[in-house]
């Protein structure tokens, strides 16, 4: 995973003024504080609120929306005192703010992480990091050059399945994985909060792009494989969104190992599904059920994990307070990040090329660049 590790951090410890640690970083933990402005005043934001209100070294001090009256509803909710900025402009200007946390509709999450980090900031960013390939590279440009700690909400990563797989995997529970599989299944219905904009490609991007990057990053993290190429299909079953709603890729690996990946957002009619597929010399994993004859030499049927599965879309359920507290264990100790721009610029590279695969009909070569 690649991973920005700045010679020099900034801390700043509540109204006493900054204080600077080099590599070593020795403070008192105790009273270290972090000081966070939300962009944005949807769902999302206020589960990002609630993990900044839950993390001792974190401090809410503003927010700024579009709207100015969502953005003050947001606000008094949390602290009555944090600001209300009417530009975005304004509040990366404002040098009382260490973390800027993302929570826009997709088609702002490159421009203004780009301009978060152009002023400085640690970066909380919500996935997708583009919707484009010109979006995405220029925010790798801008992440190579920041000199600040991000993290992106792949919230699998942090997921207590997700933990317990990558637990057994590192036990070469197993073996050799020569088949992964993921697939995001997420019938948007029209209470969904992103109605609105959701269904149209300009601001969403598309099913891949906005929901199936998650299948996408899920397949890269549990088996650290790079896509090689992808070659992927495509329909449509609902007239309310302007594009193509359900796709699926078969994917090459770099190390010639093969998968699929696909995403959904056409079933109005069962629940959300997440479902996690690796096949290997030793045995398999489908979703929380293990088969394993290294680890359970006598096993006659799959063993299923007592564990919360990822099995719903609602983002109170997503692990926002672990990976905002894993930005804060980043930049105050050091510890690594599970996603940063950086590494979530390979997951959604490969969900931009699935959609182009799946638009020209053609095999798409995974770039890496």
């Amino acid at each position: 995973m690649t991973f920005q590790q700045p010679a020099v951090l900034t801390v700043y410890s509540g109204n006493r003024g900054a204080e600077t640690f080099g590599g070593g970083l020795t403070m008192e933990t105790d009273t270290k504080r972090l000081s966070v402005a939300i962009r944005g005043a949807g769902q999302v934001a206020y589960e990002h609120c609630r993990a900044i209100q839950n993390n001792p070294h974190l401090g809410l001090v503003g927010v700024c929306s579009r709207n100015v009256g969502t953005a003050r509803k947001l606000r008094d909710q949390f602290d009555p005192g944090a600001k209300v900025y009417e530009h975005y402009e304004e509040m990366l200007d404002d040098p009382g703010v260490d973390i800027v946390s993302l929570c826009m509709p997709n088609y702002l999450h490159a421009r203004e992480a780009i301009q978060a980090f152009e002023a400085a900031k640690h970066l909380i960013l919500e996935k997708p990091v583009a919707i484009n390939s010109e979006e995405l590279h220029a925010l790798r440009t801008a992440a190579r050059r920041a000199q600040t700690r991000s993290v992106v909400s792949f919230v699998l990563r942090w997921h207590p399945m997700v933990k317990n797989l990558r637990a057994l995997l590192e036990k070469n529970a197993i073996g050799d994985i020569y088949y992964t599989g993921a697939d995001y299944w997420h019938g948007i219905k029209k209470t969904f909060s992103s109605y609105g904009w959701i269904r149209f490609k300009e601001y969403a991007g598309g099913a891949m792009i906005t929901g199936g990057c998650h299948a996408a990053d899920i397949a890269r993290y549990l088996t650290g494989k790079e896509v090689d190429e992808v070659f992927a299909y495509r329909c449509k079953k609902r007239a309310d969104f302007d594009y193509e709603t359900t796709l699926v890729a078969s994917v090459k690996f770099r190390d010639g190992t093969i998968g699929k990946l696909s995403a959904s957002l056409d079933g109005l009619h069962f629940p959300y599904q997440f479902n996690i597929d690796l096949l290997g010399t030793e045995g398999a994993i489908r979703d929380n059920r293990v088969y394993s004859k290294n680890l359970f030499p006598e096993q006659t049927d799959f063993v299923t994990l007592p564990c919360v599965t990822p099995n719903s879309g609602a983002v109170a359920h997503h692990p926002f307070q672990q990976e905002i507290d894993n930005l804060v264990e980043n930049i105050l100790y050091g510890k690594p990040v599970l996603s940063d721009v950086l590494d979530a610029c390979h997951s959604q590279e490969i969900a931009l090329a699935i959609e182009e695969s799946a638009s020209t009909g053609e095999p798409v070569k995974i770039k890496g660049t």
